[in-house]
């Protein structure tokens, strides 16, 4: 019996996972078949109610990551991350269809572990898709061009990714928007009070700059003079990089007059009721790719501070490109921030018709006519 196993899913505490998801899963259904999901924590997901989206969560075993970390070659590594992940690579078969949903994870070192899922399903006479995804063009070594010319094929979410991987050959590629493009804003109660902005900030790119969070605060600063009130919204919440905490300590930087006037996101809400807050503001100011979606797909205009392809490719596809600085050049972000008010209407104009336009997309898309589900 056909079957979808989903993986390089962390969790819902990183909601720009959870976005994904919920705007991808109405698409999978689409083939008929039971889907599952690998997870690093099923709670999470429990917690946001992406259980009730599939039809079964395959928890991975994290007491392997030590022997992971302490995993001297590519191969070794490979081993552990195969222990990690043994409850779902057993559901692989000749009827899976696996699909990498993680969207960054072919951006960092340990992409390895979604070679396992590459590899085990072409062994098992599997297909394997990697869907909504962006790639760092300078991390393809020997090791991953082979794992990804070994997928039955790829969307890549902006062509910067898309250019690398056919400049090296690999065809089975198509360019698609973030699906979480079409992720719908859910509304939740919220008291307005007066217009709002919007802010976000990652302790990942923190780690990057030691100038970001001076050039956050006067960018927070500088909004505070044209709106009545800033929004500081987390969009990751993980134990170990946790927006709540950068956002604290940008709390602390301001003014006693500025903190008087944020309000935080309540911490239980889902992606599409985060979507829903950021919609209603009038601009934002931002680290978290997904969190850039949400406002992108919603007419706001956003600057976003990056530190990988995804961030520069998603904008510049958009037509965004002017309002994305790379994390070393923080320091131009509070006259950036600036001049993103100034031509907020001209932004907004544009963003909605570039929204528009990837919708359409989106509905000539037959995923069955490629083979692929």
């Amino acid at each position: 019996m056909k079957k979808i196993l989903l993986y390089g899913h962390g969790g819902a505490y990183n909601h720009g996972a959870e976005a994904i998801l919920r705007a991808s899963l109405p698409l999978f259904r689409w083939a008929g078949a039971p889907i599952f999901l690998s997870t690093h924590f099923p709670e999470q997901d429990r917690e946001f109610g992406l259980d009730k989206l599939v039809d079964c969560l395959i928890p991975a075993d994290l007491s392997m990551v030590s022997e992971e970390r302490a995993a001297g070659t590519f191969a070794a590594k490979e081993r552990a991350a195969a222990e990690i992940y043994r409850d779902a690579l057993a559901e692989i078969n000749s009827e899976t269809i696996c699909v990498g949903v993680g969207g960054d994870n072919y951006c960092y070192p340990n992409w390895y572990r979604q070679s396992i899922f590459s590899r085990v399903a072409r062994e098992r006479g599997g297909k394997n898709i990697l869907w909504g995804c962006s790639v760092q063009p300078e991390m393809i070594d020997g090791y991953m061009e082979e794992t990804l010319r070994g997928h039955d094929h790829i969307f890549a979410r902006e062509s910067l990714t898309a250019n690398a991987l056919l400049s090296r050959g690999i065809r089975q590629v198509t360019c698609l928007p973030d699906p979480a493009f079409l992720l719908t804003g859910k509304p939740v109660p919220w008291q307005e009070s007066g217009s709002m902005a919007a802010v976000n900030l990652s302790p990942l790119a923190l780690r990057r700059s030691v100038g970001l969070m001076d050039a956050f605060a006067t960018a927070a600063e500088n909004l505070l003079e044209s709106v009545e009130t800033l929004l500081f919204i987390p969009h990751v919440t993980m134990p170990a990089d946790n927006d709540v905490e950068a956002l604290q300590e940008l709390e602390r930087r301001l003014s006693p007059e500025a903190r008087d006037r944020i309000r935080w996101a309540p911490e239980f809400l889902n992606a599409e009721q985060r979507k829903y807050l950021i919609s209603r503001c009038k601009a934002l100011v931002c680290c978290r790719t997904h969190i850039s979606i949400a406002a992108y797909s919603s007419g706001v205009p956003t600057l976003t501070v990056g530190y990988s392809v995804k961030a520069q490719g998603i904008a510049e596809d958009l037509g965004m490109g002017r309002w994305t600085l790379p994390v070393e050049a923080c320091g131009c972000l509070p006259a950036l921030g600036s001049e993103l008010w100034e031509n907020r209407r001209e932004i907004r104009a544009c963003l909605l018709a570039q929204t528009e336009s990837i919708r359409r997309q989106y509905d000539g898309l037959a995923i069955g006519e490629l083979g692929c589900i």
